[in-house]
């Protein structure tokens, strides 16, 4: 039997959407006007089925969606919210429009693979892996499912900049924009009083990260600023609730990469070199570690050389 998304409750009135078999997470909190979900799933379907269950577990209407940040895997649902709000951080909506250009109405439509899969997994996606690369065809099947075909796009209506706060009942939930990480515009989501947090793609739960559209530098940092916070439970965008423990184990892998290509680069090695030679053996255990250590190497390479 394939593995099922589910619906967790991780404190009072908070909800985690845990994906299946580590697919993009989601979740939403109750406020006295109903539910505001953060982010949208993959596609339509699974965005129904997170809306439903939303509505069957609480009898609440779903009033607002956030979206943490712009790649398809959180915001492809959005066309299941778009009878509300969906707030964003102005740089969210603003890498929609530069991606996907005018819209010729109230929607984007993609059909084209290269449009999708860079808005999946970053606009230098074709520079790390060409179109004519045999490791394509991973990215390829990774959004075979005729559920991405046509695929229809509803834009944030609302955005911010640094910070949107929400007051609930014996609570704040506050919405930061900390500045460039895995991507430029990702947000968390913080219960002050309650002790959870939200990361969105800055936490992947004991999987090797692919770097896309990454600022290494800034990845390290924001989590950083997650790490001083006092929290108790962590939703990443990937996996299973966890902690700050998994929130430093995250970025001391980013710390070990950055500092193996920085090695690299000032004894002189070239790119192609540095991603046979750069590797991490404490972090090899980690999901994808195999498939994605040497472009992750190219892409740090890249970064520090400021290319």
């Amino acid at each position: 039997m394939d593995p099922q998304p589910e619906l967790r409750q991780v404190a009072d009135g908070v909800y985690a959407w845990i994906g299946a078999a580590g697919d993009s997470n989601a979740g939403a909190f109750e406020t006295a006007d109903g539910l505001v979900a953060i982010d949208a799933q993959q596609y339509p379907r699974l965005a129904q089925m997170f809306r439903g269950a939303l509505t069957q577990a609480t009898g609440r209407p779903v009033v607002k969606l956030i979206d943490t940040h712009c790649h398809l895997d959180h915001t492809a649902g959005n066309i299941m919210f778009a009878d509300i709000p969906i707030i964003a951080h102005d740089k969210t909506l603003a890498a929609l429009n530069a991606s996907l250009g005018p819209k010729p109405g109230k929607y984007w439509t993609l059909t084209d693979y290269a449009t999708k899969a860079k808005l999946l997994f970053g606009q230098n996606l074709f520079e790390l892996v060409p179109e004519d690369d045999p490791g394509q065809a991973w990215f390829r099947s990774r959004i075979g499912l005729p559920d991405y075909d046509t695929m229809v796009i509803a834009p944030p209506t609302e955005t911010f900049a640094d910070t949107f706060e929400f007051h609930v009942p014996g609570d704040t939930v506050r919405l930061r924009y900390r500045g460039p990480a895995h991507c430029d515009g990702d947000i968390t989501v913080h219960f002050v009083k309650r002790k959870v947090i939200f990361l969105g793609d800055l936490l992947f739960y004991r999987r090797f990260p692919w770097m896309g559209d990454c600022d290494l530098n800034g990845w390290i940092d924001r989590l950083g600023e997650v790490m001083k916070l006092d929290i108790d439970v962590v939703i990443p965008g990937h996996g299973p609730p966890t902690d700050l423990t998994e929130v430093k184990r995250f970025r001391d892998m980013f710390v070990a990469l950055r500092a193996g290509v920085e090695n690299a680069i000032k004894s002189g090695l070239s790119e192609e070199a540095a991603t046979r030679e750069v590797r991490i053996p404490e972090f090899a255990g980690l999901q994808r570690y195999n498939e994605w250590i040497a472009t992750d190497v190219k892409a740090a390479y890249r970064y520090l050389k400021g290319r």
